[in-house]
């Protein structure tokens, strides 16, 4: 792995925590990559300045349900993302971190379902949290007398709110994605861990979690269940815009990381493409399920 391939995935690592992250980001980062550090015995410099470094940020901080919530969860996924890792050490860094990751958010789950006061304190504090973040950014953009756009911004917290768990999921998956490989990248094994962008894939049994997350969503059973439903369908549907993605780049015979900023820039500027580009790769991901795209085109070309 080169250098600069090596840096590209730890900057899109690195983005997709900060983007999605509902916690403290380098927090989020920070403890399971000390835990890795510790787990694989690395002796060197680094481990107490990075112990040191994650000591200071995990103190920091009002004590509240969210300030607890966001340190223990990234000490519960680090910890079952070094038993995995220690399980099947033969797995790729997908499937141990989304082994590492439903443990995890099964071990937590059970825990709030003993004290479920603790989970309305969380989500108490994390709905008052994204309020405040809105209301700065609403004084700062001169929003205040505008109605239409404080309805927007309020129906927008109400949104985050209730799919914080699946962008809290997302971020956690970029999270150990940049721990693993600050933690290769200081053992000298830089992008050991991981395969080409192309190759992303995953178990195609996970599909029945976006067919169950949908059909919560259909079906007139509460705002429990549509709020399950909906994580689960938000959190597998941005897998499988990945995993189109990774189709499209194997068809295209994949891009420059030169282009990929660019497309990746223009199709911001422009919402509609944006829009379009990820309704494309979600089909084209979900259905891979299925027809095993990039299976097809290897044994075409093999019998070529």
């Amino acid at each position: 792995m080169s250098d600069r391939g090596t840096l590209a995935r730890a900057v899109g690592f690195g983005l997709v925590t900060v983007v999605f992250a509902p916690v403290p980001p380098l927090v989020l980062v920070g403890l399971p990559l000390a835990l890795l550090l510790v787990a694989t015995g690395t002796r060197n410099v680094w481990l107490g300045i990075v112990v040191a470094a994650v000591a200071g940020l995990a103190l920091a901080g009002e004590r509240n349900a969210l300030w607890w919530f966001a340190r223990g969860w990234p000490l519960l996924l680090g910890g079952m993302y070094v038993l995995a890792a220690a399980w099947r050490p033969g797995w790729n860094f997908t499937a141990t971190a989304l082994a590492a990751l439903g443990t995890a958010a099964a071990a937590a789950a059970a825990m709030f379902m003993m004290s479920p006061g603790a989970w309305l304190d969380v989500d108490t504090v994390m709905a008052a949290q994204v309020g405040s973040e809105v209301e700065a950014w609403s004084a700062r953009l001169n929003l205040a007398g505008d109605e239409t756009a404080q309805g927007v911004l309020s129906q927008a917290v109400g949104v985050q709110v209730a799919l914080f768990p699946a962008l809290l999921g997302v971020s956690s998956l970029g999270a150990l994605g940049l721990a693993v490989a600050v933690r290769d990248w200081m053992s000298g094994d830089a992008g050991r861990a991981f395969g080409r962008l192309r190759s992303f894939s995953f178990s195609d049994h996970l599909v029945w979690v976006w067919l169950l997350g949908l059909a919560l969503i259909v079906a007139p059973i509460g705002s429990v269940a549509d709020r399950i439903g909906g994580n689960a369908v938000l959190f597998m549907g941005l897998l499988y815009v990945l995993r189109g993605f990774a189709v499209l780049l194997s068809l295209v015979g994949g891009i420059s990381v030169l282009m990929g900023v660019v497309g990746g820039l223009l199709a911001v500027l422009l919402y509609p493409l944006l829009a379009f580009f990820l309704a494309v790769a979600l089909i084209v991901g979900l259905g891979d399920t299925w027809l095993n795209i990039r299976g097809r085109l290897r044994s075409r070309e093999a019998a070529q």
